[in-house]
């Protein structure tokens, strides 16, 4: 322990991601470092600490009883360290490292993908971003600051969870085969009712699609065609077939004017309205950047910024189409 004085801030950031993940190349990823770099922090803090540390094991690291008793001291130091960073230090893109997790609706992924290619890596290089389609209530996962970001259109309550809107949900519209008789009729649910209903939906919150419901409060039959939570598949199946889906995405729409088999065609303001009633008796309606209060770094609140402010921009654009 004689050789305390040579701990710093950076390695004791590489200790905890070891420890939290149990793999170098994981805690690599979360720190924005090399593998290899993870490896030479951990041989430096091996030295420092005349300890293993942790032992490799087949299924990764497993620390050691010293580790374990070091965690809640060292976890408390790097607190303390961020406390300062966010106070006192000068945040600047350009020599900011890193990686953000990003989980995200299918329909959300290419306009989160344009915001991070033309509005942040100008700025910021050096950031890295893993973004992925969102199938799952990840919500203990984002509290806990092991995603960083979730992009979807629903509000949610939970614990250390925050949201924040980026665009209002206004016009709903149902999306067909190019040439389905629905298209050329009034939008009611009795006409609506005749045809099978494809939900693309990534949480399984409702009993039934939100069309199935309305038809069901007037004695009407609407039957299920299935589930998805891909926009391709959703797409490819509405081509071969007379079911209908319905959509408050503004990037679906604009997705579906490059597919000649598809078309849209928008709610009456009624109808709309109904639906979106109906759907905030389970969430709040909107479109959402929800992120955790595990981290408050300046690096994070800009990249939070930035997203929000981009995916607005797309979102506008999108509904001026």
């Amino acid at each position: 322990m004689n050789k305390i004085d040579q701990l710093n801030y950076n390695q004791l950031k590489v200790f905890i991601a070891i420890y939290e993940h149990g793999q170098n190349h994981q805690a690599a990823n979360e720190l924005g470092m090399t593998a290899s770099g993870v490896s030479r922090t951990l041989k430096i803090l091996r030295d420092i600490f005349n300890d293993s540390l942790f032992i490799r094991r087949c299924s990764g690291f497993v620390a050691t009883e010293k580790t374990h008793r070091l965690i809640p001291m060292a976890k408390a130091l790097v607190e303390q360290y961020q406390e300062i960073e966010m106070q006192h230090s000068v945040f600047t893109p350009a020599e900011s490292g890193g990686q953000y997790t990003i989980h995200a609706y299918d329909e959300f992924v290419y306009a989160v993908q344009k915001v991070i290619r033309n509005d942040i890596l100008l700025e910021a290089p050096n950031l890295r971003f893993d973004v992925r389609v969102l199938t799952r209530d990840c919500s203990t996962e984002l509290a806990n600051g092991e995603i960083d970001f979730v992009v979807v259109y629903e509000g949610f309550n939970g614990k250390k969870l925050n949201y924040e809107m980026f665009a209002e949900t206004d016009s709903l519209y149902i999306l067909a085969r190019r040439g389905h008789p629905l298209l050329t009729q009034a939008l009611t649910l009795e006409n609506i009712s005749h045809y099978s209903c494809l939900e693309i939906d990534n949480y399984d919150d409702l009993s039934s699609p939100l069309l199935v419901n309305l038809c069901r409060e007037q004695d009407l039959c609407m039957e299920v065609e299935g589930y998805t939570d891909s926009l391709a598949s959703a797409m490819r199946l509405l081509s071969e077939t007379d079911a209908i889906t319905l959509s408050c995405n503004q990037f679906t729409r604009q997705f579906v004017n490059m597919i000649p088999a598809i078309q849209y065609i928008k709610l009456p303001p009624e109808l709309a309205q109904k639906c979106r009633i109906r759907r905030r008796e389970n969430r709040e309606i909107g479109n959402y950047v929800l992120h955790g209060d595990t981290n408050n770094s300046a690096a994070f609140n800009w990249v939070k910024s930035k997203l929000i402010c981009g995916l607005e921009r797309e979102w506008r654009l999108a509904s001026e189409e």
